[in-house]
This record gives structure tokens, sequence and C-alpha cells, in this order.
């Protein structure tokens, strides 16, 4: 997969280019100011890169829960959603 840079602002007729290379396998980057700001780049790259961000975030919902349920069994101090509530109200 090649990489190609796009300095932004750009035309239209340089956008549709990068869309093209993209959907021909390219990653192409946007670079705004000598900063890399974002990429262009074919859908199964994008597709496979949202995947991997749920799975993480999945990871992390799991890991937490896994923490909680060991502070509850160390005797974690909880309060009642009703006692809360009322708490709140006053």
């Amino acid at each position: 997969m090649r990489k190609r840079t796009l300095r932004i602002p750009a035309t239209a007729a340089a956008l549709q280019e990068a869309v093209e290379q993209a959907a021909a396998g390219e990653v192409v980057l946007l670079e705004d100011s000598g900063r890399l700001v974002a990429a262009v780049v074919p859908f199964e790259v994008a597709a496979a890169g949202v995947d991997a961000l749920h799975e993480a975030g999945d990871a992390a919902d799991r890991l937490r829960g896994q923490r909680l349920i060991a502070e509850l069994g160390a005797g974690m101090e909880t309060t009642r959603l009703g006692d809360l509530r009322r708490e709140l109200a006053s």
C-alpha cells in the first residue's frame, strides 16, 4: 500500500484524485501547514480501524467491570439508588 501526501487547502480535482487513489488501495495523507491532520484511506482500512476501536472499547469495558466486581467483593462502600435520589433531591 503506497502513501502520498496532499497539502490542503486543495482543489476539488486534487481531492477527487485522492479519493480515486484510496479506492485503488493507496493511503493519501492530508497535510495542513506542515502538520498531518487526516487521511483518505481505502474502505477496508477504515472498516478494520473501526472494528479495532470497537474491540478495544469492549475490552476496556470488560476490564472496568472486572475491577468494579473485585472492588465490590473487597467491601467497597455502596449506596442504594433510592437513597442517592433522596440525597440529591434535598
